[in-house]
């Protein structure tokens, strides 16, 4: 017989399984698996040992030791395509069943729920999509399942570390695989089909839509084995209040990231005795935490980034004595932190960041226990209201790693700090500490890796050849002096590691030459110090750059920048030339610059069309410059544009009409320049989402386009010093968001911490929209409190007519200017309930009639200016308007305080003028005023303040004049 006969090579190859008492698979399992693998693509060939006469050999394949059959196939990970093979269903002995991590683009094919047997069964992150079927009921042995489409994930800059190493006791709540076809299923309003798997122990449904299936909470409680639920981000929007609990097994219940807005904490939930596991971050719950908690095994607790507003409770540190995480940040709590949180022997962080916590360090951490000393390993209290020294017991952390203690009121910095030997990251910046900072405060940190304590009163003091005990990645230092007159540290340009984050901002430093490998750092910022020479070009990073320098005193031409430069400030320095050779670098195709500030520099010719080039960009300004020409018509390319400002440059000609297709575009600032036509009736159509419109100072003309008035989120409108005639929309009133009150936590709610819809950095504070607004005759920057501001101007134009009684409507209008304008008839009687506004210009139009009364009533209004119109009548008696300057009424026929004039009977008695106007006692108490200016008195800008005088003197503006010209 020939041994290369198959036959007699299989007949041997059994018989030494025999002998061996190796199992194997029946030849049906094995086929069915061969017509599984058949049907997929395994690019990294992950199933090459599929080919074995024993599939219980075949990676992925565990076969019963007894019988064996096939009886768990674990797959996850073999980023395997294609669709799946019904053969699958014949594998009848499977108990686990693993495809996570695959990409199946297809539906759960029904056939599963053939597999009776089955105990766990894991489809998650394997690009399944569409609605769950019911038939995975009949799976009524399930001890587990899983259809999560998304890893768990923490938004913003969420400090959460429990999908890191630090919890380790919860390695189910952490993917480390790479997720590349997530699932996106749903399921209809009929989930009964949970019913039946009354086996279930472990339900994992992350990313699936839940937002049709209304009882799901009453299906959840129903089922008696379950001991762990995670239900993030499935688009729940309510949640049942419960009298009485028949659930008892739950452990584990992560509920994150729904939509359930403006409920109050579900207190049943602490009524779950064995619960050890609780996450309820973001999702806008209200309201206080519950006062008491049965919860009493709880080790993990997560229920930031709501809007609980109450002060902490006493069970979450007098029952939940085995606690190890507390993460309340993001919310409204309140009062002081409780010193009893230091006896919490377990806990390795506490977590109470972005609230509203007052008190000093001591009367809430001093006195710490021993055991709250060695097992701590994260403290953090950023973002609060805390204030004091900070206490020296601070050191005696045995196991500290991350000590966030920044934007805080703190103001003593001890030297203990020095003694925290395992301390990897300290966060100080943004308190009010002062004083001297010397050596010792670095002297054991052998393992810091990140130091910040920008914006503080701090100076660094070290000797010339201190070398630092640390190798730092980041490093922020901003606003400390490091030393008069001072070049960049030596100590830092042998920092080796420092390749994340370098702040130096305003400390003080001057150099003729920044050290090359500073424009490769991840974020840097230089910016208002004394830095001068030319930038080379940034083109290093093989990672996101972002890149401050503004406020020095580079020179020379832009540097050019690389593909992976994100965020980009040059702006206070002297930068010359054009700028084509950095638009239209044709280095690379495109480019992923998103913040882009070159204002305030000497950059000048026109602006080139290469805007197609950046399609990331959503911060433009080349405001305060000299170029000139018309705006380029490839802006209108740029659909992620938030904010454009070209103010103060010479363009000219009309908005191209290719910017109506930037319809994410919040803010459009074109002031200061020789801008000509109508304003385009786009704006109001296709910008819809605008919120600042800033067309001041060019030679604009026609009417104002009641389509502009379709925009609702409109806050700041600034039309004045153009053309403009015709009269004012009466649809103003659709300005809705000059007539809702917000405040800074409100939009602290919606985007988080620091952040609003002004802030288009990804990092907090990294940079923040401001806007130049013309108010009481002055200019004002806005920034921090920009998304407060509301204004309407249109002064100086020719606008006629009479003003709308729908302007009233603008109850959170904050400055209102109509002056010198054409304007007639009488003030609305219901400006009075403009009760925000801070400033009111109607002066110089023709307005006639009596001061409404209602306006002596606006207690918020700081600056008025009525003058030089029709007025007759006494001026209204009340809180506010007698504290005004005469020269807020001149120009009327009023009486009555602030005026000099009394009231007659009839009401009012107007002022004589000569023939010609001017009445001439005035004018020879001018002349005594300029003697006295001519004869040595000390005014600041005499000069100026003599041309001023002159001039309305000269258009007869008498009280104008007399306003103007004194000491």
């Amino acid at each position: 017989m020939s041994a290369s006969n198959p036959s007699v090579a299989i007949l041997l190859f059994l018989i030494s399984l025999r002998l061996t008492n190796a199992i194997f698979c029946p030849l049906t399992e094995q086929h069915s698996l061969l017509s599984f693998k058949n049907s997929l693509l395994d690019p990294h060939h992950h199933l090459s040992s599929w080919n074995h006469l024993n599939c219980c050999k075949w990676k992925g394949v565990a076969c019963n030791n007894s019988t064996g059959h096939v009886h768990r196939l674990h797959l996850s990970g073999f980023r395997l395509t294609g669709q799946l093979n019904p053969s699958l269903a014949n594998l009848s002995h499977l108990t686990h069943l693993d495809l996570s991590l695959n990409t199946f683009p297809q539906t759960i094919p029904p056939f599963l729920a053939s597999l009776t047997n089955l105990e766990h069964l894991n489809l998650s992150f394997a690009g399944f999509h569409g609605n769950i079927p019911h038939a995975l009921g009949n799976l009524t042995r399930l001890r587990s399942l899983d259809v999560a489409g998304f890893p768990n994930m923490v938004w913003g800059d969420h400090l959460n570390h429990y999908h890191s190493i630090h919890l380790a006791g919860y390695p189910e709540m952490e993917y480390v695989a790479p997720v590349t076809s997530p699932n996106v299923l749903h399921v209809d309003d009929n989930i009964q089909w949970l019913l039946r798997l009354s086996r279930l122990e472990a339900l994992n449904m992350n990313y699936v839509n839940l937002g049709k299936a209304k009882e799901w909470l009453q299906v959840i409680i129903t089922l008696p084995s379950l001991q762990k639920l995670h239900l993030q981000n499935c688009s729940l929007d309510y949640i049942s209040p419960l009298s009485s609990l028949n659930v008892t097994s739950l452990t584990l219940i992560d509920l994150s990231s729904n939509n359930f807005h403006s409920l109050e904490f579900p207190s049943w939930i602490l009524g779950l005795r064995n619960l050890g596991y609780l996450d309820l971050r973001n999702n806008s719950f209200v309201g206080p935490i519950p006062s008491s908690c049965n919860a009493t095994k709880l080790k993990y607790i997560d229920i930031s980034s709501n809007f609980l507003n109450s002060t902490l409770p006493s069970w979450i540190y007098n029952s939940c004595k085995e606690l190890e995480f507390v993460y309340l940040d993001f919310n409204f709590l309140h009062g002081t932190i409780p010193r009893q949180f230091t006896n919490l022997c377990r806990v390795k962080t506490l977590s109470l960041s972005f609230n509203r916590f007052e008190g000093t360090m001591s009367d809430s951490f001093g006195n710490m226990s021993k055991c709250f000393l060695e097992g701590l390993e994260e403290l953090n209290l950023q973002f609060n209201q805390l204030s004091g020294p900070l206490i020296d017991q601070l050191g005696e952390f045995k196991s500290l790693e991350r000590l966030f203690l920044n934007k805080n009121l703190f103001s003593d910095l001890p030297d203990s700090l020095g003694q925290l030997c395992n301390l990897e990251r300290l966060h100080l910046g943004g308190n009010k500490l002062e004083g001297v900072v010397r050596e010792s405060l670095f002297a054991n940190l052998t393992k810091l890796k990140i130091l910040t304590a920008s914006q503080n009163e701090l100076s660094l003091r070290l000797g010339e050849d201190w070398s630092p005990p640390f190798q730092l990645k980041q490093l922020r230092l901003g606003s400390w002096s490091l030393s008069e007159g001072s070049q960049i540290p030596s100590w830092i340009l042998r920092q080796r590691n420092l390749s994340a984050y370098l702040d130096l901002s305003d400390t003080g430093i001057f150099s003729d030459n920044v050290p090359s490998w500073f424009w490769e750092i991840h974020f840097l910022n230089l910016s208002h110090n004394h830095l001068h020479g030319k930038i080379p070009d940034i083109r290093g990073s093989t990672e996101n750059q972002y890149v401050y320098a503004s406020g020095n005193e580079f020179e020379g031409s832009l540097p050019r920048v690389g593909d992976r430069l994100r965020e980009l400030d040059l702006s206070s320095n002297s930068f010359s030339g054009g700028i084509a050779h950095f638009l239209c670098d044709d280095t690379y195709e495109t480019y992923s610059l998103e913040i882009l500030h070159l204002g305030d520099n000497q950059l000048s010719g026109q602006l080139p069309d290469c805007w197609m080039k950046w399609p990331s960009l959503k911060y433009i300004n080349i405001g305060n410059n000299q170029l000139f020409g018309s705006i380029p018509t490839s802006i209108g390319l740029l659909a992620n544009l938030l904010s454009l400002n070209l103010h103060n440059n010479g363009f000219s000609g009309r908005i191209p009409s290719s910017m109506h297709n930037c319809k994410k575009m919040l803010k459009m600032g074109l002031a200061d320049n020789r801008l000509g036509g109508d304003i385009p009736t786009w704006i109001g159509t296709s910008l819809v989402e605008l919120r600042i419109l800033i067309l001041r100072s060019n030679n604009l003309s026609g009417e104002i386009s009641p389509e502009l008035c379709q925009l609702s989120y409109l806050q700041i409108l600034d039309l004045s010093n153009n053309e403009l005639s015709g009269v004012i929309p009466r649809c103003v009133q659709n300005f809705t968001a000059m007539a809702k009150k917000k405040s800074l936590p409100d939009l602290y709610r919606l985007y988080g911490g620091e952040k609003s819809i002004y802030s288009f950095s990804i990092y907090i504070g990294g940079f923040i929209e401001s806007a130049l607004i013309v108010i009481k005759r002055s200019k004002l920057q806005y920034d921090t409190i920009l998304p407060l501001v509301t204004t309407i101007d249109f002064s100086n134009n020719t606008l006629h007519g009479e003003i709308p009684t729908e302007v009233t409507c603008l109850l959170e209008l904050g400055f209102l200017n109509l002056s010198r304008n054409e304007l007639v008839g009488l003030v609305p009687d219901h400006i009075g309930e403009m009760m925000q506004l801070q400033s009111l210009d109607l002066s110089r139009n023709s307005l006639s009639g009596q001061i409404p009364t209602s306006l002596a009533f606006i207690s918020t209004l700081g600056y008025l200016d009525l003058s030089y119109n029709n007025f007759t009548g006494r001026i209204p008696e009340g809180r506010q308007l007698q504290t005004f300057n005469a020269t807020s009424f001149i120009g009327n026929h009023l009486c009555g305080q602030p005026l000099t004039a009394n009231c007659s009977g009839e009401g009012k008695e107007e002022k004589a003028y000569s023939a010609d106007g001017v009445e001439w006692l005035d004018v020879f108490f001018l002349f005594g005023v300029f003697s006295g200016i001519f004869n040595g008195l000390q005014c600041i800008g005499v000069e100026q303040e003599v041309e001023r005088c002159l001039f309305w003197l000269g258009r007869k503006d008498v009280e104008q004049a007399l306003c103007l010209c004194h000491c």
